[in-house]
């Protein structure tokens, strides 16, 4: 039996006055009009040096979030990053790519890359969905 049923049944067994079934199929209302939490896939961006255990950068962003984001970074947008002595322009990242491939249902890394530092060691930049 649906709950609009039950209250209904309970107004004519007179368990409920007619104020409060109004205000029970009001909540019933508010609770299917409410957004669903996604609890889906997440986008994370993790800059690691060799060597180190813990992470230097780590983003853990939900996908959604992160393409509602997108809205707001200008398509010719400049994204310059510096790992160390090593530069990265990152606004040569095809975002609009990766969030199509981490939305399509994509997992694993979406992007790599390693940058060779001054002194030998070695940067990774992943882009990745779990």
């Amino acid at each position: 039996m649906d709950e609009k049923r039950k209250i209904i049944d309970m107004v004519a067994e007179g368990k409920i006055t007619a104020e409060q079934a109004e205000k029970l199929l009001s909540a019933l209302r508010e609770k299917k009009s409410a957004p669903k939490v996604d609890s889906g896939k997440r986008l994370i961006f993790r800059i690691t040096q060799e060597g180190n255990e813990n992470p230097k950068v780590n983003i853990v962003i939900p996908i959604k979030l992160a393409k509602f984001g997108l809205n707001f970074i200008p398509k010719n947008a400049n994204i310059n990053a510096t790992f160390g002595s090593s530069k990265f322009d990152m606004s040569s990242i095809d975002w609009q790519e990766i969030f199509a491939m981490a939305s399509s249902g994509e997992v694993g890394d979406l992007f790599y890359m390693e940058v060779e530092e001054d002194d030998g060691t070695t940067t990774t930049i992943r882009i990745f969905v779990e």
